[in-house]
């Protein structure tokens, strides 16, 4: 990992990311999503942006809890690649609610006139306890 400052900037995007996504505050999440995201989701689907804030409103996607390690994250070309592995603890009418769900992500920020926002992602479970 880079001590970069665009990478410090993507890894602050990130969290905010992830502590509105655990909030459910779908202004900030919006705020956060590039306009033409697109998403390899757990549910094994390719989703975009407006199918991802869908599955929020609908309580779809949600978590009690969720960490992040972080094993890569650097400068590619105009944007930031992070890469590592994810627990987190679906809620509600989430798939594997009440569960341990351990994943594999890539994500893929970009740096815009509205801030750093995430343009890809993919993430795969590997457990679910």
């Amino acid at each position: 990992m880079t001590d970069d400052s665009q990478v410090q900037a993507a890894l602050d995007a990130q969290a905010r990311l992830g502590d509105a996504m655990r909030r459910l505050d779908l202004d900030a999440v919006e705020k956060l999503f590039a306009p033409d995201l697109v998403v390899h989701a757990p549910i094994n689907a390719v989703v975009n942006r407006s199918d991802v804030l869908a599955r929020l409103r609908g309580g779809k996607i949600g978590y009690e809890e969720s960490e992040r390690q972080v094993e890569f994250a650097e400068v590619r070309g105009d944007s930031v690649v992070i890469m590592g592995l994810e627990v987190v603890r679906p809620r509600g009418d989430a798939p594997h609610a009440g569960k341990t769900v351990h994943r594999r992500f890539t994500d893929i920020w970009k740096d815009t006139d509205a801030g750093w926002t995430l343009a890809i992602r993919q993430a795969t479970i590997i457990s679910i306890e």
